[in-house]
């Protein structure tokens, strides 16, 4: 299960100095030191007053300095040679360094300790100070000289792999182009801690620099910007997706930078227990040293918004539709700078969330950073200033002295290969062979279709508070907040398995997306197909079969088997279907595994690309295993045995009714969904309001639209824009499932609270299919169940707050009356264990003392405080009645943001704390 606290993410000041000629000097240095400085207000100071979150410099090779310093070593450097930055506590360490160098045709030149000055440092951080050291290495051979580059990345990889277990190791850096100084210090005490930096012979021609400001993690030397690449200001909000997706194309890479030998040494990319940022960099610098062009990897990863752009050159669009068959976006606020010693450069996200200004000076430098202001240039000596929009990127080829635009990049990008005439061969969109007839039919009904809606838990008021609103409006219905309903794991009534899954939303500094004003850069494009060597470039990457919903369509559903039948004329190989039937009649836990052997046989042996999950076989013999479960177990298991690159799997399944239940089946892995037993619904729900089949058509797309709103809906509260980054993203938290479920089908997630297993799941799924398959039911007009899961109904439900309850409430505060209370006390206290605090109770062996002695009611009542909610969020008389209260037994309320109304001011309606 994973760590609660591994999920590192920060917020923070960033920002690149260049020459844009590659002209080495201490000024540049100096005014890099002087910018990151200036951000210190973007990071966080420890209570020592000096332990920051860390800080730092990504150089280019102070060469002189360094010949310099090695000469007075007695070692003469070479002109090729790389330097690696490390730190370690422990000298054994070294050892492992050498020896793996020397293994792959490196010698090591020499080891020199890093001056440094531990004043500069805070308690806290001098507690976790490692041992810093640089060693220099040199191609061994003429063989290793030709690819040293890549022999000095597969070292430092190897040596990462050997050390894993030494949380205290660790190489910021390990290049023949860049040098990282970085650390838990604060950016004005950086060049009085590195001792070399403040050494006028330390020129350099460029510099990364950046100041960490952790929101939710411990500040670690290690995580501690910039890395080797990149430093990055933000959060990237799909980071699990990536990794996971990280994993899936490597089964399918091909390298030829490095022998496939090599390869198997390099399967682990994404160094694990690392940032967010520092697994983009990771990934970033493995396109790159693979010989991925710089700003393709740049715009691979971080695209501009290009779905909903009608007036993009439509080469740029075949370009960004391309790359999107190889690669997801690291989605989330990000402003980006990066390197890799030929070239430079900065990149926005598709929000334009994070800030990036720049300045051009007539000294012929570029300076981008988080803000103006950061280094005093005269307006004189400003030649160009501007600030970079949503998507766009900004660049120096250092080799030409070139500054490059989004323009400019852009022109580059669409031209490196024939993207459209690719695209037109081989990639389609299903909407394409949709015929005209308006006829939506694909199986819908299947069998008892009355019993299936109550095995899967479709409610009178599932209908009627969830189903109808979608229909009539095209969009979900909008509830209230709150739920006062015990978790999954404790009620007693029937509930769905999607219901033991909580969503994330973005928290901190980590912005939400408004799903509609920005709507125009989110996207629900869906595709179906292999993947293929995302190292090389090929018209095979076009081969696509795409919808622009994952909730499909009848007609599209059937056309994707058509295109994966061997018996149809539109048969193609790479969309070849296998159906698998989910239900089963005992044994959960063993079915599941059975039904995950045989497709992974059927992947690896027999072509199938295509796999449907199909639960429609259920009747009064069998039960289904939880679709949720069945995709998440089959998608971790295809990824174990290096085939989740081959296939896509899609859901037709009973399960989803509702935007949630969708969405957990995209998050675990699913490609698409067939939510037939919904369609049926609809269609029954409608049938006496639809005269002809294309009133019905129109409504089922209606309502198909409101299913994709709400998805977009779940998106943006992570501040995810595509489907392709929410896609194994495992953006939730378990609550009351066993660890056993939750490693074999949900690891990477969450499991807050471990509970029912195998057993007990199919114990549950027994209970409901003998109420769904019951005579009970024949003959009545209505045969659903009628719910009361949304709204509180006598003998359905627990509800915390129901209509008993709150009105003993409401009784006990107007008395003010003992014996009322104890009528609420009563109402609480029978209501047997629904919520986790009823299964605690007082335990203590203490003696009672007399009420004179603990501390009266008047002194408690002024620690007590609302939350900061503002006017918008709660109602008027909400805000108003919770500052009153609080005025009135002596605690403060919090007006939340915004403020509250000045006539409020100076009466018992204030709030004593202004936000």
């Amino acid at each position: 299960m994973q760590d609660l606290f591994t999920s590192f993410k920060d917020n923070c000041g960033f920002g690149l100095l260049a020459s844009i000629d590659n002209v080495p000097s201490h000024k540049n240095l100096e005014d890099a030191i002087t910018s990151l400085s200036r951000m210190m207000h973007r990071g966080a100071i420890a209570a020592d007053g000096k332990t920051g979150d860390g800080s730092g410099l990504l150089l280019s090779l102070p060469k002189s300095f360094f010949a310099k310093d090695a000469q007075q070593n007695g070692v003469t450097l070479p002109e090729a040679y790389a330097v690696a930055m490390v730190f370690s506590n422990k000298s054994t360490d070294f050892e492992v360094i050498t020896k793996v160098c020397e293994n792959n045709g490196l010698r090591v030149l020499y080891t020199r300790t890093v001056p440094v000055d531990t004043n500069a440092l805070g308690v806290q951080a001098l507690a976790s100070l490692p041992t810093m050291k640089q060693v220099f290495v040199a191609p061994a051979t003429e063989d290793a000289a030709n690819r040293f580059e890549a022999l000095v990345y597969l070292s430092r990889k190897e040596i990462e792999a050997a050390l894993m277990h030494d949380e205290t190791f660790y190489i910021p850096s390990f290049s023949t182009s860049v040098v990282s100084y970085k650390g838990l210090v604060m950016p004005t005490h950086i060049k009085e801690f590195y001792k070399d930096l403040a050494n006028p012979e330390f020129e350099i021609s460029f510099c990364l620099f950046h100041q960490r400001f952790s929101t939710n993690t411990l500040p670690q030397w290690k995580l501690a910007q910039p890395f080797r690449m990149i430093a990055h200001n933000g959060e990237i909000n799909s980071v699990t997706a990536n990794r996971f997706n990280a994993v899936a194309k490597m089964a399918a890479v091909k390298s030829d930078v490095f022998t496939n030998e090599e390869m198997d040494r390099l399967r682990n990319v994404i160094q694990k227990g690392m940032s967010d940022s520092a697994s983009l960099d990771n990934f970033m610098e493995f396109l790159r040293i693979n010989g991925v062009d710089f700003f393709k990897a740049a715009r691979s990863l971080i695209p501009a918004p290009w779905h909903n752009a009608p007036h993009m050159d439509s080469d740029l669009r075949a370009f960004y539709e391309y790359v999107s068959t190889c690669f997801e976006p690291w989605d989330g606020p990000a402003a980006v700078s990066m390197t890799d010693g030929r070239y430079i450069g900065c990149v926005i996200d598709r929000n334009g969330l994070r800030p990036s200004k720049y300045i051009k000076t007539t000294d012929n430098r570029l300076l981008i950073s988080s803000e103006y202001g950061v280094l005093e240039v005269p307006e004189e000596e400003i030649v160009e200033r501007g600030r970079l929009q949503s998507g766009e990127m900004m660049g120096i080829d250092l080799q030409e002295g070139k500054v490059l635009k989004t323009s400019d990049i852009d022109d580059h990008l669409k031209v490196m290969h024939p993207y459209d005439t690719w695209l037109g061969k081989h990639m389609s969109y299903l909407q394409e062979f949709v015929p005209d007839t308006k006829v939506e039919s694909c199986d819908t009904a299947y069998g008892d279709m009355r019993a299936k809606q109550r095995y899967f838990n479709y409610t009178s008021e599932v209908l009627r508070e969830i189903i109808r609103p979608m229909i009539a409006e095209g969009k979900e219905t909008t509830g209230a907040m709150g739920d006062d309903t015990p978790i999954a794991a404790f009620s007693t009534q029937q509930r769905n398995f999607t219901d033991f899954f909580k969503q994330k939303f973005a928290q901190v500094t980590n912005p939400p997306i408004d799903p509609i004003r920005e709507k125009t850069v989110m996207s629900l494009n869906t595709g179906f197909g292999e993947q293929q060597n995302i190292l090389a470039d090929g018209e095979e990457h076009a081969k696509r079969l795409k919808t622009v919903l994952p909730v499909m369509s009848a007609q599209k559903f059937c056309l994707l088997q058509e295109f994966g039948n061997p018996e149809n004329e539109k048969y193609d190989p790479s969309y070849k279907v296998g159906k698998y039937d989910t239900t089963y009649a005992t044994d959960l836990k063993g079915s599941l595994d059975a039904l995950i052997t045989k497709i992974i046989t059927d992947v690896r042996d027999n072509g199938i690309r295509t796999i449907i999950l199909d639960d429609r076989n259920l009747d009064e013999h069998t039960k289904v295993i939880p679709m949720l479960m069945a995709v998440g177990h089959l998608s971790q298991e295809l990824l174990a045995h290096d085939l989740r690159h081959l296939s896509s799997i899609v859901a037709a399944t009973g399960e989803v009714f509702d935007p949630h239940s969708a969405a957990t089946m995209i998050g675990f892995g699913a490609a698409a969904i067939f939510p037939y037993l919904l369609y049926f619904t609809v269609e029954e729900l409608e049938k006496e309001n639809t005269e002809t089949t294309e009133e019905m058509q129109a409504t089922l797309k209606r309502f198909r639209r409101a299913m994709g709103a709400g998805l977009m809906k779940i998106m943006s509260k992570m501040g995810i824009s595509t489907i392709s980054s929410y896609r194994n993203s495992r953006l939730f938290d378990v609550i009351g499932l066993s660890e056993e479920i939750v490693n074999d089908c949900f690891s990477g997630t969450k499991g807050l609270l471990p509970g029912l297993g195998y057993e007990d799941i199919d114990v549950r799924l027994n209970t409901a299919h003998q109420r769904a398959f019951t005579t009970a039911f024949a003959g009545k007009k209505n045969s659903l169940y009628k719910g009361g899961f949304y709204k509180y109904r006598r003998g359905e439900e627990f509800h915390d707050f129901s209509r008993p309850t709150i009105s003993a409430i409401q009784k006990a505060a107007e008395s003010g009356s003992w014996e009322d209370y104890k009528d609420v006390m009563h109402l609480v206290n029978k209501r047997d264990k629904k919520f986790i605090r009823d299964f605690y109770n007082l335990k203590s062996d203490r003696a009672s003392i007399k009420i004179d002695e603990v501390e009266p009611l008047s002194e408690i009542f002024k620690r007590f405080s609302t939350a900061a909610m503002s006017m918008g969020s709660i109602s008027q008389e909400a805000h108003e009645t919770l500052a009153t209260a609080m005025n009135t037994i002596g605690g403060k309320s919090n007006s939340g943001e915004g403020g509250e109304d000045p006539a409020r001011y100076g009466t018992e309606k204030n709030s004593s704390i202004k936000q």
